[in-house]
């Protein structure tokens, strides 16, 4: 039987029109998701503004992420894809290949796939070499994020 997350915190992201619900103890979080129903709590004013800060700001992460669910591939998959900056993507091929990894493009995927900080952790700014690829919440979503965080990024 899977454990009762408690009561859920979040923010309202007006530009997609979705609230973004946090998992989150002290300054840590362990989880979040897209969702049309708002959250039992608001975020403080303070996670509010760096959430938004880091999320069209590409400012770093100013608290911790709880990735012990996953393996190291995964962990550092996850975190190479928040240098990816606002407005830019890169390909599941580059992703790998920084990573020293050339030709691990799927495994990067998989990883990818196992996300559970969606948006704070940008994994939707990893596109495949022909097409945007996957995203759990969906590629419509993953497409519209894309096209605020263009049209929201300094420069």
């Amino acid at each position: 039987m899977a454990e009762d997350p408690g009561p859920t915190e979040g923010l309202f992201l007006e530009p997609l029109g979705l609230y973004l619900l946090v998992e989150r103890r002290d300054d840590r979080i362990s989880g979040a998701r897209l969702s049309t129903e708002p959250p039992d709590d608001l975020l403080p004013a303070w996670w509010k503004g760096a959430l938004l800060r880091c999320w069209l700001g590409g400012e770093p992460l100013p608290f911790e992420l709880d990735l012990s669910g996953l393996t190291p591939f995964q962990r550092e998959v996850l975190l190479a894809t928040t240098a990816i900056r606002p407005g830019e993507t890169a390909t599941y091929g580059e992703v790998a290949e920084r990573l020293g990894r050339p030709g691990a493009a799927r495994a990067v995927g998989g990883a990818l796939r196992r996300n559970p900080i969606p948006l704070i952790i940008p994994c939707h700014r990893v596109v495949g070499s022909r097409d945007l690829g996957g995203y759990n919440p969906g590629v419509d979503l993953k497409r519209r994020i894309l096209e605020v965080e263009r049209g929201t990024s300094p420069g």
